[in-house]
């Protein structure tokens, strides 16, 4: 068998291969054992990740129901609605006043003694007297300075009936009379404006003396 001698360029070649390989090897070797060193990955089970998360505790404890139902109705008294039952032997009804006041809707009675002047409403279907207010206001209205014997006391009324006459015409005469007025110091005076109602105004006022 025949030797072979390297010529100059295979020489060459041969260091470039050499060199190449002595430079790669110990990367190789590097990347080869880093490789190897890592650990095996771990499959990953979706179930096993559920189970092994806690289940949800709940904020609030579930409610405890029992049987038996609660005591005098749970609490609940409903109010009583049922209609008053009348009186018995121990109630009584209130007294009714003696004094007859004006039906309602008459207008007020009005006084001033400086004035002379008073004006009141009477109802002859429900008064055989004056009313306690009335009554009050008419001593107000003798109170007066325009009182006096040179004067006379004018009783104005709208234009009454005979059967309305015979009921006002001795109250306020005998009211009047019962506080010291004389019979011959009283006049009366009809307006045809004033209208009778159920309850007429009535107007008290002084007026000189006409003659002796």
């Amino acid at each position: 068998m025949e030797g072979y001698e390297l010529t100059d360029r295979g020489k060459i070649v041969l260091t470039v291969i050499l060199a190449v390989l002595l430079f790669f090897l110990p990367a190789a070797i590097l990347i080869f054992s880093a490789i190897a060193s890592q650990p095996p990955d771990i499959p990953v089970n979706e179930d096993s990740k559920a189970s092994a998360a806690p289940p949800p505790q709940s904020e609030t404890p579930p409610p405890v129901i029992t049987e038996s139902p609660p005591p005098s109705g749970g609490g609940f008294n409903p109010p009583d609605t049922s209609p008053p039952t009348d009186g018995g032997a121990g109630e009584q009804e209130p007294p009714a006043s003696t004094d007859p006041s004006p039906p309602p809707g008459t207008g007020q009675s009005v006084v001033d003694p400086i004035e002379g002047t008073l004006s009141f409403f009477f109802s002859p279907n429900e008064q055989n007297n004056l009313d306690a207010g009335t009554s009050s206001m008419l001593d107000e209205f003798l109170g007066s300075l325009k009182n006096t014997q040179d004067s006379m006391i004018a009783i104005e009324t709208p234009k009454l009936t005979d059967e309305i006459s015979d009921v006002f015409i001795p109250v306020i005469t005998g009211a009047l009379e019962s506080r010291g007025v004389e019979d011959n110091r009283i006049a009366y005076i009809t307006d045809q404006r004033i209208p009778l109602a159920d309850a007429f105004e009535v107007n008290l006022s002084y007026v000189p003396r006409t003659g002796k």
